[in-house]
This record gives structure tokens, C-alpha cells and sequence, in this order.
């Protein structure tokens, strides 16, 4: 591939110019124009989209993507809330949460706090929602990159956005085994506040990758993202697409508090030890294969040299690829692996609750190699490859049990079969 230069950051815009994208993508929504506080492009996707597009991201796509972004969400300071048309935006981010949640850290003349996302979450997640805070390089796991519109644990299947339920457990009860603590002393009106910064910044974050794939991908060279000078057609035209794109990922969210996992509770009859008895035959057999990731005595060390997905993105296997990300700045944090859990010692990230076990194992945990399990009927013919939600909750069972389990027990011969090693 050929040397492309980097662009350095875009240059503060001017209002004037802001204005015009403003009028036609806001609808008259106020843009802020000389805050301090500025969002930096996704040089990773976009150095991404150059090398498979084998073509550079031209001077004037950056400052098209900067101005179009600047015009639907403003800045860190003073964010904007995007028109878009029929899409109902105000039922995941909310104007007054966002101003409370957003700017430096201050109180109003009342003493009401406001710049709460920077007071609370910046440090380690960074102002604008890239997980590279000042404190991120020496956390483990990093924090996360909103930006990418992944989250982990949440209550809907893959490749679902997380529900309003979903973020307000987090926040309130962190994550355990990391260094996300519980916001559980802060007010519910300063949670909600974080939620919806929290959702500004996911969804203005894969709204550019969709604005940097539209400019790469299906866009002529010579094609403007967004041209102010055009005629009012084109320009029409061009802010109809952006807002199709912009529409797709609101919609997501939208969608989500209608897409969480129903949960069919366990026959509080059942025999509790034979129940954990068939979650270790499923746990050590080839369906559910767990053992495969979780290791023979189930301590995390079955696979350890896969990646999550925001670490995918930079190429890791590829040495020359991998040099060329980390070049990009101190913001691109050095690749990690990914471990699986460690059973035993009985931490879960996701929520220690029978049901959040059930999700984890039943929905699969987005961004990372966790699969969701397929899903059988109770009643399908036998051989039938596959898990029913009995067998989940088994499994919900023998995981609960393994930090009291002897770690000793010799699963291939107890269980009278053969199996090859990992």
C-alpha cells in the first residue's frame, strides 16, 4: 500500500460554515462553536478504511466528516441532540441529562453539578468516549471504546444496543474483577444523565464510522461528503444520505428496550444436584464445549490468544499493520488478549445473578469470542444438535458451583469418555 500521511486534527470550524450544515441537518439547532473541549476523528477506522480501500481519506473528507459531525452533535462541551425526521431521538438521549452530564466540571447557581461525564468517566473512558483516558493504559481490561456501538453485558442478544436497564446496572453496580466501580451514591438524576452521555457518545461514535464506511466504501473519489456550496438539490440529497446512516444506528438503540432476552425461570422443583451434575456433562461434552475456552479445570486458561473485537481492528497478527496503528498516537492502547473467566473464583463481569449467568450463556457476550448457545425446543427430536433452556439453567447451576467443586475431579474419567486435549 502505498505511504499515506496522516492528517492532523481538524482545525476549529467556522461558525459561519457550521451554520450551514446546522440549518440543514439541525433544523436550526444551536451549534457551539468555540468550546475548548474538542472531538477527535477515529484515526484508527479511518487508517482502517484506507488500507481496504487502498485509497487515502483526503484533506477535504476530513474536514466534510468534522463539519458534518460538528453540525449533528456539536461538541464535548455543548452537545447537540441530531434531527431525524421520523426517528424518535429524544427516547435515548435527553437535552437536560446531556447538559448536566457534559462541559468541565462545575455547578450552576443553585449548586446543581454539571459536567458529571468528566468528572466521573473521562479519566479512564477519555473526554470523548475512546476508552483512552490519562488512566487507561495502565487498567486491565482497558476501558471501553464506546465508539465502536459494542457493549458486553447487557440483556439482548448479539449485536443488540444495551437497554436503559442494562446502563443503569452498570453504573450502579460496576463491574466486578475491573476497574469500573459502582456509581451507586450518586443521585438517580445525575445516573440518568451519565446514561444518556454515555449514548451520545456510542452513538456519535458509530455514526462517524458509518460517515467514514459511506465516504470509503460507496462514495466516488471526487464525491463530497457533504458540500455546503452545492446546488439545493445536491446538498439535499447529500444530507438525506447522512441522515439515513445516522437513522440506522438511533434506530438500534430505539429497538432495544423491546429486545431483551425473556427469561424462563428454572422448575424450582428440580433436583439441584442432578442438575449440576448434566451442566458438567454439557460443560465437558461437545455441544456446549465450554471447556474449549474455559479450560479442563475450568481457570480461564483453555484459549488465551484470541482478541476482542476493539483490539481486532488493529490488525494484531499482522506485524507491519499493527506497527502502522500504534504509530497513530498515544490514544491507540498496545494490543492485550483476551482471557476467558475463570470460573472458580466465582466473579462474574456481567453480574453474579442466576439470571445474568443464564443471559451471558444464552445471548453470548458481544465484542469478545463468547458465542450465544443455539437454542433447541424442549421437545425436538433426540440428536438434535443444540442446548434447550433446561439445559442452560444446568449449566447456570454447575458454573454457580464450580469455586466449591474440587478442582481435582478428573472430568474424562468420571465421565467415561475420551476427549482431546485443548
Amino acid at each position: 500500500m502505498k505511504n499515506m500521511s496522516r492528517n492532523p486534527l481538524i482545525p476549529v470550524l467556522s461558525p459561519s460554515k457550521l451554520s450551514r450544515v446546522a440549518c440543514l441537518l439541525l433544523a436550526g439547532a444551536v451549534v457551539g462553536c468555540t468550546t475548548k473541549a474538542e472531538f477527535s476523528e477515529n484515526a484508527v477506522f479511518i487508517l482502517k478504511q484506507e488500507r481496504e480501500s487502498k485509497e487515502e481519506f483526503s484533506r477535504q473528507r476530513h474536514l466534510d466528516l468534522a463539519e458534518v459531525l460538528a453540525g449533528m452533535f456539536g461538541t464535548p462541551d455543548e452537545p447537540n441532540i441530531p434531527k431525524l425526521g421520523d426517528v424518535e431521538v429524544s427516547k435515548v438521549l435527553d437535552a437536560t441529562h446531556l447538559h448536566v452530564a457534559s462541559g468541565p466540571v462545575s455547578s450552576d447557581e443553585r449548586g446543581r453539578a454539571r459536567g458529571l461525564y468528566r468528572e466521573h468517566c473521562a479519566h479512564c473512558h477519555g473526554v470523548t468516549g475512546d476508552g483512552a483516558g490519562p488512566t487507561a493504559a495502565f487498567l486491565n481490561p482497558y476501558p471501553r471504546d464506546y465508539r465502536m456501538g459494542i457493549f458486553k453485558f447487557k440483556s439482548t442478544p448479539k449485536g443488540g444496543k444495551p437497554t436503559h436497564e442494562d446502563l443503569q446496572d452498570i453504573l450502579i453496580n460496576g463491574i466486578p474483577g475491573t476497574a469500573m466501580p459502582s456509581f451507586k451514591v450518586l443521585p438517580n438524576n445525575e445516573i440518568e444523565a451519565l446514561i444518556s452521555y454515555v449514548r451520545y457518545l456510542s452513538i456519535r461514535g458509530e455514526v462517524e464510522r458509518s460517515l467514514v464506511f459511506l465516504a470509503t466504501s460507496e462514495l466516488d473519489a471526487e464525491d463530497r461528503l457533504f458540500d455546503p456550496l452545492a446546488t439545493s438539490d445536491v446538498r439535499s440529497e447529500q444530507a438525506s444520505l447522512i441522515r439515513e446512516y445516522a437513522s440506522e444506528v438511533v434506530q438500534k438503540w430505539i429497538d432495544a428496550e423491546s429486545q431483551a432476552t425473556p427469561i424462563e425461570p428454572p422448575n424450582p422443583s428440580r433436583d439441584l444436584q442432578a442438575s449440576i451434575k448434566h451442566g458438567r456433562e454439557l460443560f465437558y461434552g461437545p455441544i456446549a464445549n465450554c471447556v474449549k475456552c474455559h479450560g479442563d479445570s475450568a481457570l480461564g486458561d483453555g484459549q488465551k490468544t484470541d482478541y476482542d473485537d476493539w483490539t481486532k481492528e488493529l490488525e494484531p497478527t499482522n506485524e507491519e499493520a499493527l506497527e502502522e496503528f500504534l504509530s497513530l498516537g498515544s490514544f491507540v492502547l498496545a494490543p492485550r488478549n483476551i482471557h476467558p473467566r475463570n470460573l472458580r473464583q466465582g466473579v462474574y463481569r456481567g453480574g453474579r445473578r442466576p439470571i445474568d449467568l443464564f443471559r451471558r450463556i444464552h445471548n453470548g457476550i458481544d465484542g469478545t469470542p463468547m458465542p450465544g448457545a443455539l437454542i433447541i425446543s424442549d421437545d425436538a427430536p433426540a440428536g438434535t444438535k443444540g442446548l434447550t433452556k433446561s439445559d442452560l439453567w444446568s449449566l447456570v447451576d454447575y458454573v454457580r458451583s464450580l469455586p466449591y467443586e474440587s478442582i481435582s475431579r478428573p472430568p474424562v474419567i468420571e465421565q467415561g469418555y475420551q476427549r482431546s486435549r485443548m
